[in-house]
């Protein structure tokens, strides 16, 4: 039963499980795509043999998973690992979900863009404007990325910003779980230590010193197919009760 959702408006109370299952006539089973990306990277990607861990999805939005023990932890509902949901800044932009300041209104690829072209637009000077033939409203993050590789200020300070705040997120992590491992996946981590580094140095500042140098920040390795392996590992596990 999705109860609701963030991104996918209307969505309220939908038996999404028994809709395809009465559809195709299968067994189905339901499960959150961070958490299956989670599951996927823990059983055959950059988690395999660790037995703590947080996965963080950060792509158009945020999501995460985490892996106790060698086990999923979903929560009493089914909605542990609501990364992307924590408050960073209690005066912050308003979020999908109805709160205000959450990480994915300050560090997804969506909050990228949307500095970027909040710059832009105000008259400072990037080689986005060329990038996107003057449609500031067409940048993305992507777009930003391709600028910073090419050493544009504008770009590289937008995303230093965004992975400032990844690393705030990051932190929370770290004194709430001491987890051995942070796998980021999802369509940012293409952008590499342009994201991770500064990130991390947030985390070696203000996390607890024991866990800050112990826990490994680290890039995925499955990339789309994490979701995948990981649902396919559920459906395993879920049939072997």
């Amino acid at each position: 039963m999705i109860t609701a959702s963030p991104n996918l408006p209307g969505w309220y109370d939908i038996p999404l499980r028994d809709i395809v299952r009465e559809k195709y006539g299968v067994n189905t089973f339901l499960i959150n795509d961070a958490d299956a990306a989670a599951l996927g990277e823990h059983r055959f990607g950059a988690g395999k043999g660790v037995n703590t861990l947080i996965y963080l999805t950060v792509s158009t939005g945020i999501g995460g998973g985490i892996i106790i023990k060698g086990k999923l932890h979903t929560g009493l509902h089914g909605s542990a690992g609501e990364i992307g949901h924590m408050t960073i800044d209690v005066n912050g932009p308003k979020c999908n979900c109805g709160n205000v300041g959450c990480l994915e209104t300050l560090a997804s690829g969506k909050a990228m863009a949307k500095e970027a072209i909040r710059r832009v637009s105000q008259g400072e000077k990037s080689s986005l404007t060329e990038i996107v033939g003057g449609k500031i409203e067409n940048i993305t993050a992507e777009e930003v990325s391709l600028a910073a590789q090419g050493g544009d200020s504008l770009a590289l300070e937008v995303i230093s910003k965004v992975a400032s705040y990844l690393g705030v997120g990051m932190v929370n992590l770290v004194n709430i779980f001491d987890p051995e491992m942070i796998i980021v996946g999802g369509g940012m981590t293409k952008m590499g230590d342009l994201l991770l580094s500064p990130a991390r140095q947030v985390v070696r500042e203000r996390a607890f010193t024991l866990s800050a140098q112990a826990v490994r920040i680290v890039p995925a390795k499955l990339g789309d197919d994490a979701g995948v392996l990981g649902a396919a590992v559920f459906a395993f596990q879920q049939k072997q009760g």
